[in-house]
């Protein structure tokens, strides 16, 4: 599970990143993160707002195969689902064009979908060693407006040592259409989203009637290592920290 950094542990984990998960493309190795427009069909993607909260873990490839706790560690209140059969094939899809993006070999790791609702945020943070290379995709929302989800770019040093930063890296938003998505460092580049609006913002008969809101953001997270890196050990989740 990600833990939400304080300035400190920002600070420090900028310093201590080699730059293992270097690629072949400039401009994912100068900000961290790239957007890709049209990824992926949504259609194929898509999945009804469910009913239920907390968290789904599939352990088959029918969708009667899973167990469900009624909590979510990371975004309480969510509802996330981890290695939905619907997106096992679409994993290995998406791996094959983010191998032409960045221009090496990778090796699938784990996937997950979320539904976040009005209210919820996720906080600041960086991922485990099976995150190296991720992209998030936006799948669907019911909200008119840009949920954005923020990234932070690497810090400029001195030296090769980073001795000093002469540039602090900068907080960036970046908004999703619908089958778009987001290739990112997911263990060096810390990322996080602010609370979800809701859509009756300004529906003065939803609150005067304490309606339940029905705002929803759905996206799913599908996350690699590279093949010949050294969290390549992480392969297929193998290593789980």
């Amino acid at each position: 599970m990600a833990e939400q950094m304080t300035l400190e542990t920002l600070q420090y984990q900028e310093k201590i990143n080699t730059g293992t998960s270097w690629t072949n493309n400039e401009q994912f190795e100068k900000d961290g993160y790239l957007v890709i427009k049209d990824l992926w069909d949504v259609n194929e993607l898509y999945v009804p707002v469910p009913e239920i909260r907390g968290q789904i873990n599939y352990w088959g490839k029918k969708k009667e195969q899973f167990t469900h706790t009624p909590q979510e560690g990371q975004v309480e209140g969510s509802l996330a689902c981890y290695t939905r059969p619907q997106y096992a094939a679409i994993h290995s899809g998406i791996r094959v064009k983010l191998e032409k993006v960045i221009g090496r070999k990778l090796y699938n790791t784990y996937y997950y979908d979320r539904f976040y609702f009005a209210g919820q945020e996720l906080t600041i943070h960086a991922d485990r060693s099976a995150c190296e290379i991720s992209v998030s995709v936006h799948i669907s929302t019911n909200l008119e407006e840009c949920w954005p989800l923020w990234i932070k770019t690497p810090d400029t040093y001195s030296d090769k040592k980073k001795t000093e930063i002469i540039e602090s890296g900068e907080s960036r938003s970046v908004c999703l259409n619908p089958g778009d998505g987001m290739i990112y460092k997911g263990c060096e580049r810390p990322h996080w989203r602010d609370k979800l609006p809701s859509r009756h913002s300004g529906d003065y008969m939803i609150r005067k009637l304490n309606e339940k809101d029905d705002t929803f953001y759905h996206q799913v997270f599908f996350h690699y290592v590279l093949a010949d890196g050294n969290r390549a050990h992480c392969a297929y989740d193998m290593a789980r920290e």
